[in-house]
């Protein structure tokens, strides 16, 4: 079995950037992120093939520490199908084992279904505002 993974890069800049603020600032930062990350896991389910079996189940949030205090949070997917279906295929027959919408058996799938980029996008033009928030109710306390 493979797997893929995805990843954002670039937030360390800005977690440098704010870990210099204060403290509070930290925590309301990270309840920020945290609930972007969540929104986009949502987002991804929602647009996941159904077809593909468990696919939108098997995308997980989970946590990973970078030093002391630092908590970054992860979008991943263990499944066979996601890279495919995330990045595109070439035209080819595939053994459809567990779907709910068809019955079990060999089909030509001819095209992928993207859904983290498309995810990301969506939850990405409203989390600028709610960083600024966030940043803007840690200052005042």
């Amino acid at each position: 079995m493979s797997t893929t993974r995805i990843e954002i890069n670039g937030i360390d800049k800005v977690r440098q950037y704010y870990l210099k603020m204060p403290k509070d600032l930290d925590r309301f930062v990270s309840r920020t992120n945290l609930n972007f990350m969540k929104s986009v896991q949502k987002t991804a389910k929602f647009l996941a093939p159904k077809d593909t079996g468990t696919l939108a189940e098997d995308i997980k949030l989970a946590p990973v520490r970078k030093g002391k205090n630092v908590k970054i949070w992860k979008i991943s997917i263990v499944n066979p199908a996601a890279a495919p279906q995330e990045f595109g295929f070439v035209e080819h027959l595939a053994p459809i084992l567990n779907s709910s919408k068809i019955p079990p058996g060999i089909y030509m799938v001819k095209k992928n279904t993207p859904f983290i980029r498309p995810a990301i996008e969506k939850n990405l033009s409203s989390f600028s505002q709610k960083l600024n928030n966030s940043v803007g109710r840690a200052i005042k306390k």
